[in-house]
């Protein structure tokens, strides 16, 4: 090889390997600095990187390495739920398999390298898609514009989402092969990359399939000439995007089908014409540092790119040799992007409906992609900006600075240095633009515009993400490490059939991150029947999220959570543990639960064991399937689940009202003489209190109904002296256990106010009658099935069916669930609107529950025609060009 072509490639693979380097350096180094671990003692979790996707994470190790029965549904997750849905939005980029190389403690550090190689590939992309443009961008300003889209406001924000990110890095590659598909006709490399951008994350691959429409559709109205052979551009395009989505379709569709009942169920009914926000309030997320922990939660959208790019986008409008139509239609795109990051219609379609629960304007990436090849039509052309062009920018620009200045109070997140760094930039990088286009470009000059583009992106990130806390390494592996190797150590034969609770957990995904049957979830796919029946059953609901912080003995033992670990109040132990409080402090206030029988102590925490628990499948009266429950009536509702399964016709109730002794007001008057009065500080500025003080007369547990109106926001408990966490915000009337075996001890609930006023709705007291609940499960527990394996599809064992008794579960209902009986198929039904089961004949039977996800067989189907169908297309077309080059042979 001639030794000047070898240099030329030397160089173009060293600026390639830049191109990634530099975003990919950058996080590397911010969170070496922030001494991320093994460095120190931080990590780079936050919200819900900490708080779900690492759990979601510990589940995938669990499954790739030993554990494939729980691929397609696991009881870790709410009771119990298909994971097809996880696995397709969280769990399916190639890049997770890093994972499998970081265990325990390590698995932060796994997500620290995923997020640094994820960034820098955005930047390796981008780069590449520039340089191989019909017009190519010259590497110098190629590498700046792709460090500049690889460190983006998106990227840089909503890194810890680091499931968004393959559709970030995919997304050059996709504008490549659209162009490709409108100059060649090609249609397979869109095919390929946007089958990726589905497979990877059906959600943002959603977003890339609506932007590829419209990016087509630009170029269209932009470029077509009579020349184009638009039926064929037509059709490659069409072909495309089809085979992109059959070939998925193993994935998509029963993904589809699950979203139909979960996630879709909270898609908005009513749409309003309306704008969100003001739009100019996205002028100040084009500055340094515009990003907050507020902006996480309820912001706009994270749209900077860099002062070079956006006065680069704002000069194609001027630039002489682009054609007036290609202008209009890049005016229109923008506008439509800009419209959707606030016009409430636009916002729900990008967002498949529905409101995004935190994270707002989840498709910002793609204008931040969609500048730079504006700024990237520029800069192949050289051309003379006129002056009166040059003021119409330099207006746009000063007039945006000057409404950032005076109304600097409407920007939450501003920092003087920053606004004024802004200022700085902006007015460096349009000088050094005018200077560039005044005559012919100077070495110097491209290099300055590169490290300018290049130190604004990386300063941007440093400065955006001070202002995120992050978990620290000991908070997440202490708690880990500890409750891990209490879980193994259980038997099978201890949890086999049944669900185990905690009264602490670090995240609602506990049970995700240990492997056990549990009762929480926090998850995007959440099941909603799951969250209506903790609703009637008095726990914390929301539209994503359930745990089971708020039980009583009755949903303890109905829902089969029989293994309880539980830590003291106070322990010598915790001590000894770092940043225990991060997991180990006290969630779920359970005095019922810590009279449960111990069976071991393992370090610091009790293994307890109740012995009323059901298991997960077992034998009850149909009266069940007619049971109905009322909103706001917890207490009721579990008195009818439990003598509906008994088939009690008169029953007495299990739950009587108690007493309260007295009542004491500190700083605090009520507007009626009862308990659940609206209480009202007399001196706002001072602390008010209201105490509850009643001496229980049995040793039954007592417990404390609440409303909703009782949140965190508004009020802490106490139970003597001891801090009662009600920091969930819930849905309707829970029920929180003060007292059990107790007799003769006053008790003092202390609420404090934490408003000005509040009304202590639902507040009442209630005492369970501790014998009748102990026969009646005792009765119920003679129909539990004898379950001989419990595997995450697959259920198998044996039953007795009496009499007007059905198959009955504490399995949340879903369509892939089939049933066998003795070998034969049974129709399965829903009982309490949540729970499968089953009409089956008297007598013994062996037992076998599978599940399939609804519509994995036919999303297989497709999957596998389509796969058919490229072959014989690739081995056709391969034949056909083999034959027309031996003819082309022959005539030679």
């Amino acid at each position: 090889m001639p030794k000047f072509l070898k240099r030329n490639l030397t160089q173009t693979t060293l600026i390639y390997f830049l191109s990634w380097l530099i975003p990919a350096a950058t996080v590397l180094i911010y969170f070496i600095v922030q001494k991320n671990f093994p460095i120190g003692n931080h990590t780079i979790l936050t919200t819900d990187l900490g708080q779900q996707y690492i759990d979601f994470y510990s589940y995938y190790r669990r499954v790739l390495l030993g554990h494939p029965d729980q691929l397609l549904y696991s009881f870790s997750s709410s009771l119990g739920s298909s994971t097809i849905g996880t696995w397709s939005y969280y769990l399916l980029s190639p890049f997770n398999l890093i994972l499998l190389l970081t265990p325990g403690k390590w698995l932060p550090f796994g997500v620290w390298l995923m997020t640094i190689i994820k960034i820098g590939l955005c930047g390796l992309t981008m780069y590449s898609y520039l340089r191989h443009r019909a017009k190519p961008v010259g590497e110098t300003f190629a590498l700046g514009l792709a460090v500049a889209y690889a460190l983006c406001g998106y990227n840089t924000a909503y890194q810890l989402n680091v499931m968004w990110l393959d559709g970030v890095y995919l997304l050059p590659l996709l504008l490549g092969a659209i162009e490709l598909i409108f100059n060649q006709q090609k249609w397979w490399p869109y095919f390929i990359v946007l089958a990726l951008g589905l497979l990877t994350n059906f959600y943002i691959g959603y977003m890339l399939c609506l932007f590829s429409i419209l990016y087509f559709i630009y170029l269209l109205s932009s470029q077509a000439t009579k020349k184009t052979p638009l039926l064929k551009t037509v059709t490659s395009f069409g072909i495309g995007s089809i085979l992109a989505g059959a070939i998925n379709a193993a994935i998509l569709l029963p993904t589809f089908l699950e979203l139909r009942s979960t996630k879709a169920t909270y898609n908005a009914v009513k749409i309003s014409w309306h704008w969100e926000y003001n739009p100019l309030q996205l002028l100040g997320k084009l500055t340094l540092g515009s990003y907050s922990f507020d902006q996480m939660s309820s912001g706009q959208a994270n749209i900077f790119t860099g002062s070079i790019i956006l006065i680069l986008a704002l000069i194609f409008f001027f630039v002489p040799t682009i054609k007036f139509r290609q202008k209009i239609s890049a005016l229109l795109l923008t506008a439509f992007l800009v419209c959707s990051f606030c016009l409430e219609p636009l916002d729900l379609l990008w967002h498949g409906g529905q409101f995004p629960v935190w994270y707002p304007s989840r498709f910002s990436f793609i204008f931040s992609a969609w500048l730079i090849v504006l700024a990237s039509e520029v800069l192949t052309r050289h051309f003379k900006l006129k002056t009166w062009q040059l003021s119409i920018v330099a207006t746009l620009l000063v007039g945006w600075l000057a409404y950032l200045l005076l109304n600097q109070k409407q920007f939450a997140y501003f920092k003087t240095s920053y606004l004024a760094g802004s200022i700085a930039l902006v007015l460096f990088s349009f000088f050094l633009i005018m200077c560039y286009y005044a005559s012919q470009p100077k070495r110097w000059l491209t290099n300055l515009l590169l490290l300018t583009m290049v130190g604004e992106a990386i300063l941007n990130y440093q400065t955006s993400l001070r202002q995120i806390s992050y978990t620290k390494q000991s908070e997440y592996w202490n708690y880990t490490g500890i409750v891990n190797n209490v879980v193994k150590d259980l038997s099978n034969q201890q949890t086999t059939g049944s669900r185990l609770e905690k009264t602490f957990n670090r995240t609602n995904d506990d049970a995700m991150q240990f492997g056990y049957a549990g009762g929480g979830h926090f998850n995007s796919m959440q099941n909603p029947i799951v969250g209506h029946f903790y609703d009637y059953i008095g726990q914390a609901a929301g539209d994503n999220f359930v745990n089971y912080k708020f039980g009583t003995q009755i949903t303890d033992s109905l829902l089969g959570f029989k293994t309880w670990l539980d830590r003291p109040i106070a322990n010598d132990l915790f001590n000894q543990i770092p940043d225990y409080a991060a997991g180990l402090s006290i969630t779920s206030w359970r005095p019922d639960v810590q009279n449960y029988p111990v069976l071991k102590r393992d370090g610091a925490i009790y293994v307890r064991q109740n012995k009323n628990a059901l298991n997960t499948v077992f034998a009850a009266n149909d009266k069940i399937l007619s049971t109905k429950m009322t909103a706001g009536q917890p207490i009721l509702n579990q008195e009818r689940l439990l003598a509906d399964m008994l088939g009690q016709n008169n029953y007495a109730p299990l739950y009587t009202v108690a007493s309260i002794d007295h009542i004491t007001l500190n700083n605090v008057k009520r507007n009626a003489e009862i308990a659940d009065a609206t209480y009202t500080k007399i001196n706002s500025s001072l602390p008010g209190t209201v105490t509850f003080g009643f001496t229980p007369t049995t040793n039954n547990s007592y417990y404390l109904s609440l409303g909703t109106a009782v949140d965190s926001d508004a009020v802490d408990i106490t139970v003597n002296g001891e801090n009662v966490p009600i920091d969930e915000n819930f849905r309707d009337t829970i029920l929180l256990n003060v007292a059990r075996r107790d007799i003769g001890k006053k008790i003092d609930i202390t609420i404090n106010l934490k408003k000005p006023s509040v009304w202590l709705q639902a507040l009442n007291l209630y005492q369970l009658d501790q014998n009748v609940v102990n026969t009646d499960f005792q009765m119920l527990k003679k129909n539990n099935a004898q379950i001989i394996q419990m595997s995450g599809n697959q259920l198998t064992g044996t039953v007795n069916i009496k009499k007007d008794q059905l198959l009955m579960t504490t399995i949340p209902y879903n369509k892939g669930w089939h049933v066998y009986l003795d070998g034969q198929a049974v129709k399965t039904t829903k009982a309490v609107k949540t729970f499968l089961a089953a009409k089956v004949k008297p007598g013994k039977h062996q037992i076998k529950l599978v599940f399939i996800p609804e519509g994995w067989r036919t999303g297989w189907l497709i999957t596998g025609i389509t796969w058919l169908f490229l072959m014989i297309g690739g081995a056709l077309t391969y034949w056909r060009r083999k034959k027309l080059a031996a003819k082309a042979g022959t005539i030679k």
